[in-house]
């Protein structure tokens, strides 16, 4: 099972949308924007490699569904795969079909890369479509019990003409957009579950195609990575 959140979601954007972008100066070299924490920057992510992500976020969404009776089990499988390891108890009724079904992720070694890049369930794919179409995601959460969100969010600096072409999308996919307290330069994208943002972010990969020349193109990034040579 995969919880699903009972809100009225918003799909149109917010009146208040600044749509602020950051310039090659606002992009800090050791941390991400807007005083979050935890966060790093991802910045322009190629199309392949997002769907890469995408796809195998949607297997193990699949996964956990399968093998989750609980809410208490969802935590448990989900912070195994974004972490490799988990500080939650696993009941021996999980264990079991854990053993039956993707033994896998009990061996993960912290030499293993993570499947998610260290994201969360359900929003590491939205964060690197959002990437990859150009806009700036600094901040997501799959919303759980002792998360900063109650649902499944992104934050990304998204500009106009980005944000008019995501809303048909996020709102055929069950998605909303809103702002959040003291971060009103950013849109948020959330979805009722992880399943809601996993098909936006299908969505859009396969709208966007790597048409690069659709949008506006806001970032150097040749300019930010001469920084580190």
């Amino acid at each position: 099972m995969i919880p699903v959140l009972n809100y009225e979601v918003a799909p149109e954007i917010p009146e208040r949308a600044t749509f602020w972008m950051p310039t090659e100066d606002d992009i800090p070299d050791d941390e991400g924007l807007g005083y979050f924490r935890d966060v790093w920057m991802i910045l322009n992510e190629p199309l392949e490699y997002t769907r890469r992500v995408i796809e195998s976020e949607r297997g193990f969404i699949t996964l956990v569904d399968r093998l989750a009776e609980s809410v208490q089990d969802y935590e448990t499988l989900a912070s195994l795969i974004e972490n490799g390891e988990t500080e939650r108890v696993i009941t021996e009724p999980l264990l079991g079909r854990l053993k039956a079904e993707a033994r896998e992720i009990l061996e993960w070694t912290e030499d293993d890369e993570l499947p998610l890049r260290s994201l969360e369930l359900g929003v590491a794919g939205l964060s690197y479509a959002l990437s990859t179409i150009g806009s700036v995601p600094v901040a997501s959460c799959r919303g759980h019990m002792d998360g900063w969100s109650d649902q499944p969010v992104v934050y990304a600096a998204i500009d106009e003409q980005r944000a008019h072409w995501l809303q048909p999308l996020v709102q055929e996919a069950g998605c909303g957009f809103h702002i959040g307290m003291n971060r009103e330069e950013f849109l948020a994208i959330d979805g009722p579950s992880i399943h809601h943002t996993n098909n936006l972010a299908q969505a859009v990969v396969s709208k966007f195609g790597g048409h690069t020349e659709m949008f506006d193109r806001w970032l150097d990034l040749d300019a930010i990575y001469t920084r580190y040579e």
